[in-house]
């Protein structure tokens, strides 16, 4: 039996793959990304609203954990979530949060539809 317990957030590891000076070689790793879990309509609306990337993050992650500095210390808390709406390597870590998260609302409608009927 699948239980449908409530919960208002999960938990998801994001794959990056980041450029680097070189054009053979890149900067990759993953990172988890806690966001929030939206019903159907809560998903319309945010989309109606025709929200930018960063501030349709700004409804749905809670929290950022795996990113690190020049150094290779973590960043943590609101300066994680503030890498992901403002730093230098925004662009591509919105995009890759934002995909992940629509990937899995798609993967779900796959796996639960079934195979369509010819007409």
């Amino acid at each position: 039996m699948l239980r449908l317990k409530k919960t208002d957030a999960v938990a998801r590891q994001v794959n990056l793959r980041l450029p680097t000076e070189n054009p053979n070689s890149f900067n990759e790793g993953t990172i988890t990304v806690m966001v929030k879990v939206l019903t159907k309509e809560e998903l319309r609306d945010l989309a109606n609203a025709e929200l930018g990337d960063a501030e349709y993050l700004r409804r749905i992650l809670i929290s950022v954990d795996g990113l690190g500095d020049d150094e290779g210390q973590p960043i943590k808390g609101e300066k994680a979530l503030e890498e992901v709406y403002t730093g230098a390597w925004c662009a591509y870590l919105q995009n890759a949060i934002l995909q992940d998260y629509w990937e899995q609302y798609g993967d779900a409608r796959a796996k639960n539809s079934r195979a369509s009927r010819g007409r």
